[in-house]
């Protein structure tokens, strides 16, 4: 019998999905220092996953227009707050307006030269981080830098587009897939992350099979049979896609979780950002000096 013919009734996990709130912003979780950051709400609380231990990367599938960027801002305000770096990459150009107000901290790229230029960066970026590990004796975690969170939108068709601009360039070269891979299977050791956006996460535009088992969390809204068989089999049978705006399937150790978004009005996330005091130490050390800071920065600074 095909596993997807009839849809398993979903209750969550040790309760009613009916109470999960519908609505979830940061004032309903706390707020998660270190590695950690809320996804939402679910029947037995928030639902946390971290960088570090879990889930060094995550994946959220789903239609146009259901709700991939509300969860990168969401993740993104978060680990902004908590002094990251975070590079948006976005071949659509307008995603995340929010963040563009948010240099040095963050860094957008927005054509597909850009984007590639970027991840030969970051995987040049990763080696050099690997070689301050190798090199570092001393106690405690390497000095490696500040974490980086890469928010990858439209990752299928962007994926598609980097292999011609890879073909153009020289033969043999560090191209933009190399980096790409290698943020993916050795990133996590360095405090380098990938968040996904896809809709519908496919191996035949360049997510490969074992690049799809770097995503230690996976996020499906209003998904097809076709897409649970492809990302989310590891998590049980065929399950309906929650309705609701902001509503989506958690997918994570084995299990699936019914949970409310978490949202950030896309309006307040700049100064959300902006008034955490790691955000601000990590942008004037970014720019040198606070003379050397952006408007929006020093304004933060002055309150």
């Amino acid at each position: 019998m095909d596993f997807m013919s009839q849809p398993t009734p979903y209750s969550g996990l040790g309760g009613d999905v009916s109470e999960i709130p519908d609505f979830v912003t940061l004032e309903d979780v706390p707020e998660q220092t270190g590695s950690k950051v809320s996804l939402g709400v679910g029947v037995q609380g928030p639902v946390v996953v971290d960088l570090d231990s879990e889930s060094p990367h995550i994946l959220v599938n789903a239609p146009t227009g259901k709700g991939k960027s509300t969860v990168a801002r969401s993740i993104g305000v978060q680990r902004l707050r908590q002094g990251d770096q975070a590079v948006f990459l976005d071949r659509k150009m307008h995603s995340h307006k929010w963040a563009r107000k948010l240099t040095p901290v963050a860094y957008y790229a927005d054509t597909t030269e850009q984007i590639g230029a970027a991840l030969i960066n970051l995987g040049r970026e990763l080696h050099r981080r690997n070689q301050v590990v190798k090199a570092w004796e001393g106690e405690g975690p390497a000095p490696v830098g500040p974490r980086i969170v890469v928010f990858f939108e439209e990752t299928n068709a962007t994926l598609t587009q980097l292999k011609v601009l890879d073909k153009r360039n020289v033969e043999g070269g560090y191209g933009a897939l190399d980096g790409f891979a290698d943020l993916m299977f050795m990133g996590r050791a360095v405090e380098m992350h990938v968040i996904a956006f896809a809709q519908l996460a496919s191996y035949r535009s360049g997510l490969t099979p074992d690049l799809l088992e770097n995503f230690g969390t996976k996020i499906l809204i209003d998904y097809s049979p076709q897409a649970w068989k492809w990302l989310a089999s590891d998590c049980g049978r065929y399950r309906t896609a929650p309705q609701g705006d902001g509503r989506g399937m958690v997918c994570h150790a084995g299990k699936a979780r019914e949970t409310q978004l978490l949202y950030v009005p896309e309006e307040d996330a700049a100064e959300v950002v902006l008034s955490a005091i790691p955000a601000q130490q990590r942008a004037r050390q970014l720019s040198g000096s606070r003379r050397n800071l952006p408007p929006q920065w020093r304004a933060a600074l002055g309150r």
